[in-house]
């Protein structure tokens, strides 16, 4: 009468061996979404942000918009960082520091924001005594537009220029970013400035400035990779070829 539990607990210990022998199923990948064999995108070379560390710009206006500023009497005068205007007109030339800011490559050309130290150009009726302050400059390197704000007001788009291609604007020996271009004024910062002095001096779509800007970048920061320089020519341009960097 024992022969059937005997039996009985010989396939329950055989079942019980073949199940602990069966492999359990795998699970999905907690990385990676079930059915996709696909791995995670990695960051691509050129999308970092090379910090600037400082420098300076040169701003000048050109020769045609400076004469038609002193035939309606008005004069440039240079802001110093406290907001004090210049007892002494300027010839047109003013010097602006970098504060801060980045770089990147934007398909190929230079991208990034330049913030510029608080100094400015003031713009005086000598007529009205009325002084017109232009501070806190921005470039918007991946717009191409130039900011400022006017009198303490809102800030406004002063105007635009053309973007630089990355691999000749950017110099490895030393780490520095050259731009040599054209600021072309927008037509609401014509209007806002010909108010302002009282005066009709500028034209929207017409020649407002021309800058200059050497600006320091992260020496620590390998440019070619970060900026995909690969393609690079050594040196830069140096601010030289606007009008060819301006084209595609």
């Amino acid at each position: 009468m024992r022969a059937r539990p005997l039996a009985t607990a010989a396939v329950l210990a055989l079942t019980t061996a073949v199940l602990a022998a069966t492999p359990a199923p795998a699970r999905p990948s907690a990385t990676a979404p079930s059915g996709s064999s696909r791995p995670a995108a990695a960051r691509l070379a050129g999308n970092t942000e090379v910090p600037v560390e400082g420098g300076s710009a040169r701003l000048a206006v050109p020769p045609a918009l400076l004469t038609a500023l002193h035939t309606r009497g008005v004069a440039l005068a240079e802001i110093d960082t406290q907001g004090r205007i210049s007892p002494h007109f300027s010839t047109g030339d003013v010097q602006l520091g970098i504060r801060s800011g980045a770089v990147t490559n934007s398909g190929g050309k230079v991208g990034g924001e330049l913030r510029f130290t608080r100094a400015g150009i003031a713009l005086i009726n000598i007529k009205t005594d009325k002084a017109v302050k232009l501070t806190g400059f921005v470039g918007d390197l991946s717009q191409g537009k130039l900011s400022a704000v006017i009198d303490r007001g809102p800030r406004i788009a002063l105007g635009t220029f053309p973007r630089p291609r990355t691999a000749s604007s950017v110099d490895t020996e030393p780490a520095a970013l050259h731009m040599n271009t054209a600021i072309t004024v927008s037509a609401v910062a014509a209007a806002r400035l010909n108010a302002a002095l009282g005066a009709a001096c500028f034209t929207g779509g017409g020649s407002l400035l021309h800058v200059r800007i050497d600006a320091a970048l992260d020496p620590s920061v390998d440019l070619g990779t970060a900026l995909n320089l690969s393609h690079r020519t050594r040196g830069g341009n140096d601010g030289r070829r606007t009008d060819d960097d301006a084209q595609g």
